[in-house]
């Protein structure tokens, strides 16, 4: 029995090819998922929009989570400024603008706020380049199976009556 040539490292078209059907695949299904979507109707406007804006009495809930008046003025309000037309923007702004920017659960992208928009991204950043920069000389093909490598194979393969027995051990 011969053992097979070693593999040539793939290159070109072959070595890139699947990652590019993955990338085409990814960008496609995000397009479809991103343009697929209708128009929310204004009780899911009012919904999302009351996620984003925290409790003006009770600080740890959100308005669309949270029974209190308070909530429950708020997400009138916010019933009311979507049948009068505003985005949701304005929406979020004027609500900010009558409580403090700190009523809005999501933090703005400035400032302090920037850090919390940024940690993770650059986090993922550096563990994927952490990751390259382990991996870049990793190359499974080049290594040679040896004429060892081949013995401990064949003995694995050979029928457990095939092999020698064992020598056992002396109890003393």
């Amino acid at each position: 029995m011969t053992a097979p040539a070693s593999k040539a490292p793939a290159s070109g078209l072959r070595a890139w090819g699947p990652w590019l059907a993955m990338a085409i695949v990814v960008v496609v299904a995000l397009a479809i998922g991103t343009l697929a979507q209708s128009e929310p109707t204004p009780e899911e406007r009012a919904q999302n929009i009351a996620e984003t804006i925290r409790c003006p009495s009770c600080k740890s809930q959100s308005v669309a989570s949270s029974d209190t008046p308070s909530s429950q003025g708020v997400r009138l309000l916010i019933v009311e400024r979507i049948a009068a037309g505003d985005t949701d923007e304005q929406i979020r702004d004027f609500v900010a603008s009558r409580y403090t920017r700190e009523i809005l659960l999501d933090p703005e992208g400035s400032g302090f706020g920037t850090l919390v928009w940024a940690l993770p991204v650059m986090f993922v950043i550096v563990a994927v380049a952490g990751l390259v920069y382990r991996f870049r000389d990793y190359r499974p093909g080049d290594r040679k199976v040896t004429q060892a490598d081949r013995a401990l194979v064949a003995e694995a393969l050979a029928a457990p009556g095939d092999r020698a027995p064992e020598p056992a051990e002396d109890l003393v």
